[in-house]
């Protein structure tokens, strides 16, 4: 008990010395604010997955009526029926340049610009951004010519205090370091914007979600009306994994299907699971997500060769919170994340093969 007082008082000390400016940004509703923070401090949550199984064949829809799908996700895109978020929070520190701004070789575009242009139909465009790197991301698709600017909304994600590993915050140059809280930032941001509500009202029935770095993660017909004709709540796209790649993998939790990320797997190897999370998600508009966005993982990173602690929160936890169909993704088609400079490279003819497919 005492070593917990003293963990308080040394918080509020902490905290009493933020100026006002850097308190807003982290207290701003929706996000986790300095009261909940502490209280992760004090009461640690686990979500690790032990000893998950596998999902069985049928758990992963491989077969479909190929030319319904595309007719039912066209009339849908063409109706305005589909909202269009692209998840371009991403700082790209392995890259330097922000993901959403890198410039895809030959092609003379950036990765974002590549989505905008990707987003066909008429429904809204929600760009879901860290705020960082608002204004500039901003400005960049502002000076577009050719997109209707009047379909973007740009959604901005939640902050908090990075901490040291004994519970402290961490300063830079004499200021507390603020991290993006990820991408499950989606969910209460959407809530506070009351965007998704706006578009429910106005008739719009599903929200399309993809990563900006995925270059082949489109606005696509297929896809879409896959998803119209599995009568689900929520889909996910997975593909088959290789052991080159790292991420959520499908697992049967307690019967229950969820996209689990490979650091929650306990007691197996994630590597040995056979489908891989995308991060290409469809939901309809009428879903519920007010009570998502409260699980938060405790994460390790390191900044600047610092070592340090982040909570985070997770895109996937809407296949825990609701039940999700699961659909067969191509990579030729449907999958290439850039995650260095050779991806980069590849990008320009990855998107030659996907248009002539």
């Amino acid at each position: 008990m005492k070593s917990k007082l003293a963990l308080i008082d040394r918080y509020k000390s902490n905290i009493s010395n933020v100026e006002e400016v850097l308190r807003s940004r982290v207290n701003r509703p929706g996000g986790l604010d300095e009261i909940s923070l502490l209280d992760l401090i004090l009461n640690p949550q686990d979500y690790d997955v032990n000893s998950p199984e596998h999902p069985k064949p049928q758990d992963v829809e491989v077969e479909y009526d190929i030319e319904k799908c595309r007719r039912l996700g066209l009339d849908a895109i063409k109706n305005g029926e589909v909202a269009y978020c692209i998840m371009a929070g991403g700082a790209g520190t392995r890259m330097g340049e922000p993901k959403a701004l890198l410039r895809i070789p030959e092609v003379e575009m950036s990765l974002l610009t590549l989505k905008l242009f990707q987003a066909t139909g008429s429904g809204p465009i929600w760009i879901v951004v860290s705020p960082s790197l608002k204004d500039k991301i901003i400005d960049h698709v502002r000076s577009h010519m050719g997109i209707d600017q009047d379909r973007i909304n740009f959604i901005e994600q939640y902050e908090s205090y990075r901490m040291t590993l004994d519970n402290q915050i961490f300063l830079e140059s004499g200021r507390p370091s603020l991290y993006p809280c990820g991408h499950g930032d989606l969910f209460p941001a959407l809530v506070q914007s009351k965007l998704l509500d706006k578009f429910a009202s106005l008739g719009g029935k599903y929200v399309s979600v993809v990563n900006v770095d995925n270059i082949m993660g489109d606005l696509d017909p297929e896809t879409i009306g896959r998803h119209i004709s599995s009568n689900s709540k929520v889909s996910c796209e997975v593909v088959e994994r290789t052991n080159e790649d790292a991420g959520g993998v499908l697992c049967s939790v307690d019967n229950s299907l969820q996209i689990v990320e490979s650091f929650r797997v306990q007691g197996c190897d994630a590597k040995d699971f056979k489908w891989l999370n995308t991060n290409s998600f469809i939901f309809n508009s009428e879903l519920d997500i007010s009570s998502l966005g409260k699980c938060w993982n405790r994460v390790r990173k390191s900044v600047n060769g610092q070592l340090l602690v982040q909570h985070e929160r997770l895109l996937q936890e809407i296949t825990f919170a609701y039940e999700t169909s699961y659909l067969k993704s191509f990579r030729e088609r449907r999958f290439f994340p850039i995650k260095n400079a050779e991806d980069l490279n590849l990008a320009s003819s990855k998107i030659t093969i996907n248009q002539k497919i």
